[in-house]
């Protein structure tokens, strides 16, 4: 360009080009490496000040082309150096005034001879504008401080901030993030939706951008190491000054914890704290939305409602820490038991309820059931010994025939398919059906009932004397039954509420009542001069399993100023093989207390006389009714009887022969050793005050002609001594 404006102002083109070495030779010392940036720099600065003055003189010196100057100080103002400045003012004052005296047209177009004066003017013009752009400078330089240090701040609290921190564009890409959002998420991320998980990154980039200031979100992240962490975000819009949108500043506070201990929570109401199985409450909402999946596609499913057979007897003897073990064990074996998909839960208790979907057939149910039955059958390591079990399980099987059902009905019913197949001898299996559900509500009303009844005074107590049979005017005892008197249905049978008790649990508070009645009675008779006999009652198998029954029999003896001797606790044989060695210790506390104790049914429940040692100490031993019917046409019977009787002399104890109904049985009881007999031939269960020491008078009295307002017993077939009752 200087070249060019030299030729138009009338040089030659040879002197024109000439002008160029100045400018260029400084320009070249300005690239040399070999110069500190110091050198380089005012070598920049002599390139554009001799451009400067190249400019005045292939000009002529005019007084506009002296302006050029002004613009290459304000250049200058760039470098922000004051020695850039007193290199100008140096320049221009030596260049005019040097030049000027050689030739003063080559600088001024006016004539003078003051050349250095017009120097040193110009030097001034010069000086002055450094001056401003000093003072601008400065200015600058303190904004830019400020700025900076403003900057500085902002950028010490963003890295700073307890809480993670992203400058976000409009678009979704990550301008900045802070030292605490780098640290829990790493340093990978472009876009926002980077930091979550790649099955969350659709829906959040489908999501973007968020309201300004809005709701905050919840997000899930992953974390630097790896694994997943929550965050709650809070994003707020920026604009620039045309209120355009520049980025977001985006707040993500960890709430990792605080899920973690929500799911905890959750996990918690949701699942038994014992087995880890879900609860109740999870079951009956997994089981609902599976009725709605059922009733879509038109399938088969089941519930299977478990129970443990006798589990009370493992808490109550060994304790509940065998008995948590054996839930815990039993959860495992359950669960191993189904099939993948399918949901087992704990209801409390020993109560476990499984859900099977996608039933094809009910032989495919049978056979899960099946091997559910046969987990709980294997022996259970409890107490360093191996313990056998089984289970009752109730199955209600929703198909679409009878309409839809809802969660609670169908759990109703296989609720109600359990009780039954417990009333049929546990370790069974059984299908609900309309007969069940009837089955069950008569259950449970009797229930209902039942505790009526024995808050009510409707329960009673009838005697059945115990016969000597060397001399059969002598009483040895007499066995106290329960019997129940409902306001209107009468006399009900034990045979059926007695197993509703023994289910309840009122088997417990109504055995404490019948204990305490029955020495109450029999204190009274010994007041009355009657002292030699012995009251009988009957224990329950949830009674002897309770550790509290020698408390329970020690305080009914002590009330009521009875002799420990004068009461015999009768026991069944199967009950205290139900845990051989805590019925064992049970027994010894009891017969601590002097009272006498004696096993009923004696030969029906095992076979096996390897168990006798569990049995003793006794003082009784009864003979089961079913081996006193045969006595006089089998002869299997008869050897029976007799072995049971040999059994009895040699263990120096007591054989009572029960159900005997004729002259005959007596008179072979007694030629066969048998100490006593009872049964209808001696007398029927009577009232306490229909009942006469005198044993032809017992008879007598218990004769329907002479006591016409009693209410005849159930025959002494459907006696259930377990369960207190004949």
């Amino acid at each position: 360009m200087l070249p060019a404006f030299a030729v138009s102002q009338g040089w030659s083109l040879a002197a024109a080009w000439a002008f160029d070495i100045g400018p260029a030779a400084f320009g070249l010392a300005a690239l040399s490496p070999r110069l500190s940036r110091g050198w380089r720099s005012s070598m920049c600065a002599m390139a554009l000040l001799s451009c400067s003055a190249l400019v005045v003189v292939s000009a002529h010196g005019t007084i506009e082309a002296h302006f050029h100057y002004f613009v290459m100080v304000g250049a200058l103002a760039l470098y922000e150096e004051w020695w850039a400045y007193l290199l100008a003012i140096a320049f221009v004052v030596l260049q005019h005034g040097v030049i000027s005296f050689w030739e003063s047209g080559a600088v001024f177009d006016h004539q003078s001879g003051a050349a250095w004066r017009w120097a040193a003017i110009h030097g001034l013009f010069v000086a002055a504008l450094a001056a401003t752009n000093l003072v601008s400078w400065r200015a600058n330089q303190n904004a830019r401080a400020a700025t900076a240090n403003s900057d500085e701040r902002f950028r010490r609290v963003f890295d700073a901030a307890p809480v993670a921190m992203a400058l976000v564009a409009p678009d979704g890409t990550v301008l900045q993030a802070n030292e605490e959002l780098r640290e829990r998420a790493g340093v990978g991320a472009v876009s926002f939706w980077d930091y979550a998980p790649v099955a969350d990154r659709q829906a959040l980039r489908e999501s973007w951008p968020p309201e300004s200031d809005g709701p905050e979100q919840e997000q899930r992240y992953v974390r630097a190491d790896g694994s997943l962490g929550w965050f709650v975000w809070r994003h707020s819009l920026i604009r620039d000054v045309a209120s355009n949108a520049d980025h977001y500043i985006s707040q993500g506070v960890d709430i990792t914890a605080r899920k973690q201990d929500a799911e905890r929570l959750d996990h918690q109401a949701h699942h038994d704290p014992l087995t880890g199985l879900p609860n109740r409450a999870l079951f009956d909402r997994t089981l609902a939305e599976a009725l709605e999946r059922r009733s879509e596609s038109n399938t088969r499913l089941a519930v299977l409602f478990a129970d443990i057979d006798d589990f009370k007897v493992i808490n109550d003897s060994l304790g509940h820490r065998a008995g948590d073990e054996l839930l815990v064990a039993a959860a495992e074996r359950l669960t191993s038991a189904v099939r993948p998909g399918d949901t087992i839960a704990r209801f409390g208790g020993d109560e476990f309820v499984i859900l099977l979907e996608r039933i094809m057939s009910l032989s495919d149910l049978r056979r899960i059931a099946d091997r559910v039955a046969a987990e709980i059958k294997r022996p259970f390591e409890l107490d360093g010994r191996q313990r056998f079990l089984s289970s009752s399980i109730g199955i209600a099987v929703a198909d679409g025939g009878e309409g839809e059902v809802t969660a609670e009905e169908l759990l109703r019913d296989a609720d109600a398919a359990m009780y039954q197949a417990k009333e049929h001898g546990k370790a069974q299996l059984e299908f609900f059906d309309r007969g069940v559900r009837s089955r069950a509500v008569e259950r449970l009303e009797m229930e209902a009932e039942l505790r009526d009844a024995l808050a009510g005074g409707e329960l009673s107590l009838a005697y059945q004397p115990e016969v000597m049979l060397a001399d059969t005017t002598k009483m040895f005892g007499v066995e106290a039954l329960l019997r129940w008197q409902h306001p209107k249905l009468g006399a009900v049978s034990p045979a059926r509420f007695v197993p509703i008790a023994e289910q309840s649990g009122l088997i417990v508070p109504i055995g404490e009542w019948v204990l305490e009645e029955a020495c109450r009675q029999a204190a009274k008779w010994r007041a009355e001069g009657q002292v030699d006999f012995v009251m009988a009652v009957n224990l329950s198998p949830r009674q002897l399993s309770s550790p509290e029954l020698a408390g329970v029999v020690e305080r009914a003896l002590r009330v009521n100023d009875l002799p420990a001797s004068a009461l015999c606790l009768e026991i069944t044989e199967s009950a205290i093989m139900e845990d051989p060695e805590a019925a064992h210790r049970i027994l010894q506390g009891l017969k601590a207390l002097g009272v006498r104790l004696a096993i009923d049914d004696f030969g029906v429940g095992y076979s096996s006389l390897s168990h006798l040692k569990y049995l003793l100490p006794v003082d009784v031993i009864k003979i089961d009714k079913s081996f006193v019917d045969g006595l006089l046409d089998s002869r299997d019977a008869r050897a029976i009887i007799t072995a049971i009787v040999q059994l009895a002399h040699a263990l120096g104890v007591i054989a009572v022969g029960e159900g005997v109904e004729s002259a005959e049985q007596a008179a072979a009881l007694r030629d066969l050793g048998c100490h006593v007999a009872q049964g209808y031939h001696f007398s029927k269960p009577v009232p306490a005050d229909y009942l006469c020491f005198s044993q032809s008078d017992s008879l007598s009295a218990a004769s329907p002609a002479l006591s016409p307002a009693l209410v005849n017993p159930s025959p002494v077939s459907l006696k259930i001594v377990r369960n207190l009752s004949a």
